[in-house]
């Protein structure tokens, strides 16, 4: 009798998280044409002498490209580090932090790279290992989108609820929709006083 509840509780806890690896597998090798450089070469000389460059020497090629201001190659080199090693939360964190200041340098914000870096700090605040690691993938969503997955929400609930459609119908601000409300109230009001 002891024997068939170990395994009845055994089961309990496997079959979750076996439904869950099956949902989150679309998203989280979601990795698209974002962060590819359509001139040439991505890696340095070290990483040249090196042979074969793994996931972590492209992680490190990226953090000192992102240091040093060049955003294009820290996002190649930290594209193809997160395709080699996908499940690397120190990876992710890098790439969406590489990501997002592209994102903030643009005018206007492009509604599909701002979906794909939601995406990306969902993974962080939802795999990864660290509490801190987490804090900071769900800082940035809050940031964001203005709202967190709540405790029990899917990935694909959450997704869709913060998500915006990519054909530029709707405009990008930080912070989500009270933060649209917010902007396009300030817009209005600007657009009565220059009519005035």
């Amino acid at each position: 009798m002891r024997r068939v509840i170990q395994l009845v509780l055994a089961a309990m806890f496997l079959l979750p998280a076996a439904a869950i690896a099956e949902d989150d597998a679309d998203w989280i090798m979601d990795t698209n044409d974002i962060g590819k450089d359509r001139n040439g070469i991505i890696r340095n000389d070290q990483i040249l002498e090196m042979g074969v460059p793994t996931a972590s020497a492209l992680q490190m090629e990226g953090e000192s490209s992102l240091r040093l201001g060049n955003l294009d190659r820290a996002l190649v080199a930290l594209q193809r580090a997160t395709e080699l090693a996908p499940m690397d939360t120190d990876k992710r964190v890098l790439y969406a932090e590489c990501l997002e200041k592209k994102l903030m340098g643009q005018k206007p914000h492009d509604p599909k790279l701002y979906n794909f870096i939601i995406k990306q700090w969902l993974y962080v605040a939802t795999k990864a290992e660290f509490a801190d690691q987490a804090m900071m993938g769900r800082a940035h969503l809050a940031t964001m989108t203005g709202t967190c997955p709540k405790l029990f929400e899917k990935p694909h609930k959450f997704l869709a609820r913060v998500l915006l459609p990519e054909d530029g119908s709707h405009k990008v601000v930080m912070g989500g929709p009270k933060a649209r409300q917010l902007a396009e109230k300030q817009k209005d009001k600007d657009e009565a006083a220059t009519l005035r």
